[in-house]
């Protein structure tokens, strides 16, 4: 295969490359070699992988070709190479969490996601970058680098899920799966210009995956169009027995409803209809972040989905339920590693974790019926509607060294800039969907992606992908989120 062909392989979706295995135009061997490649050349720059797998991944491509020439075809992840957080337990593969504590630690056993995934014909071809823990919306790591953003390597590339972003953005796999917490698959995802779904609570196990905050914690994956996401997701999904917190319900056959084999009324129709929220989401927001997201609610009204205002209250409680969640059940996780490996971690860490063993159990009791209130909030706004549309981040990926940003005037904590619109939708376990809207230019007229989310319903994920595969097949949004050539980038020392 040439060389510029192997390129344009690389920015297919997983749509177009599972048509191009089954009919066994391009087999699994030399699409893996071809991602392997590829991330050899771009990893020492943009650091997207802490461990990349090239034995057991050309193995395993080796079988997948041999099935798939046996006519034992599994369906449109068979070939296909997948990365994964560095957090998701592979066995036999060093799962480090993105830290020191945890640098060498094995795995004795496949997570439910995984297992999944390689059930389906899924090549693993390494485990990405993060935050240290998923402690952290940057993926500033002290202890493995920073991955950088494809459209700007000065700049950060978001987190935790970050090097999972990285990975799908510069070509080096077409999807990853990663973890949601705070905001830390939707974030990088709107930083680098993807698609990315953290499903409702309960829709994907999280067995075999290192906890941060285990009752607010989210499975999901990171692609290039809406239709990978969908074909992930319906791999990942369902109940599983080792994890009572997923929900034992029917999982839609989400791939086959986009494709439009089943009834398609509402693809062309008007029939969607979206909120958009007068409170909170608009208070503080960049102004040419608020441009881009303005267009977009115009082109999505051209492909005849309607949008209007509406109320939802409660929002000024999402930041106290959030914190005395999020930071008390992340000190309880991380209590015994603080109090005898306190200095192994990150100072962002450790600061963030000590407060966290300040929360009183009067806050965090409180916190849980909070977020209940919260929930009823949202779902009361949606009663008329399909989906709710909001902004992902306030602002476009910040540089590498930036602690705080600069919004009209208003100076913000950049953590707090990137997670403000992202945690609500973590608390009450909604299904949220970043949606690439656009891009801004940055200095040297890089263009900076950004992304607006869409919230759906609990265990809807369905519509917010139907709505979502409306703009994207009618603007061809998988096209245009192709980052400039990096491929002659001088390595960064």
């Amino acid at each position: 295969m040439k060389k510029s062909s192997s390129n344009n392989i690389l920015n297919l979706t997983i749509k177009d490359l599972s048509k191009l295995i089954s009919t066994r135009e391009i087999s699994p061997v030399d699409l893996v070699e071809i991602a392997l490649e590829r991330i050899a050349k771009l990893n020492p720059t943009l650091n997207a992988f802490i461990t990349v797998l090239e034995d057991s991944a050309r193995q395993d491509a080796k079988k997948a070709e041999l099935l798939i020439k046996d006519g034992k075809y599994r369906g449109p992840l068979h070939g296909i190479p997948i990365s994964l957080k560095d957090l998701i337990y592979v066995k036999g593969v060093k799962s480090t969490s993105g830290s020191k504590i945890l640098s060498n630690f094995v795995p004795e056993y496949d997570s439910t996601v995984v297992k999944k995934l390689k059930d389906a014909g899924a090549i693993i071809v390494g485990m990405n970058n993060t935050h240290e823990f998923a402690c952290g919306i940057t993926n500033i790591n002290p202890h493995y680098g920073s991955s950088r953003n494809p459209w700007d390597i000065n700049r950060i590339s978001g987190g935790s899920s970050g090097g999972s972003a990285v990975a799908v953005s510069a070509g080096m796999t077409p999807a990853s799966i990663g973890t949601d917490t705070s905001g830390s698959i939707r974030v990088p995802s709107s930083l680098c210009g993807l698609f990315g779904l953290k499903p409702t609570y309960g829709r994907v196990s999280k067995y075999g995956v290192q906890e941060l905050a285990p009752s607010i914690d989210h499975i999901g994956p990171i692609a290039r169009s809406t239709w990978d996401i969908a074909a992930v997701l319906q791999t990942i999904a369902g109940y599983d027995k080792l994890d009572n917190s997923t929900a034992d319900l029917p999982v839609p056959d989400f791939s086959m409803t986009l494709l439009g084999d089943g009834p398609n009324e509402d693809r062309k129709s008007n029939k969607f209809k979206v909120g958009i929220p007068l409170e909170f989401f608009f208070d503080l927001i960049d102004s040419k972040v608020m441009h881009v997201i303005e267009k977009f609610v115009d082109r999505l009204q051209s492909c005849g989905v309607s949008t209007s205002p509406v109320h939802v209250e409660q929002t000024d409680k999402i930041f106290d339920s959030w914190r005395a969640i999020r930071l008390g059940e992340s000190a309880a996780v991380h209590e015994r590693w603080i109090k005898t490996r306190r200095g192994e971690y990150g100072q962002n860490v450790i600061v963030m974790l000590e407060k966290g063993m300040e929360i009183t159990a009067v806050e965090y009791i409180n916190a849980h019926k909070l977020r209940m209130e919260i929930k009823t909030a949202f779902l009361k706004a949606m009663t008329d509607y399909d989906a709710l549309l909001v902004p992902t981040t306030i602002i476009p990926a910040p540089l590498l060294d930036d602690t705080t940003v600069n919004i009209n005037e208003v100076t913000i904590d950049v953590y707090q800039a990137l997670s403000r619109l992202t945690t609500v939708f973590d608390i009450t376990g909604l299904p949220a969907m970043n949606v690439p809207a656009g891009f801004i230019e940055g200095e040297k007229k890089n263009k900076l992606p950004i992304g607006v989310q869409l919230v759906g319903k609990p265990f809807d994920e369905e519509t917010l992908l139907k709505i979502s595969n409306i703009y994207d097949e009618h603007y061809k949004v998988y096209g245009e989120m192709i980052p400039p050539d990096i491929t002659n980038v001088i390595n960064y020392k």
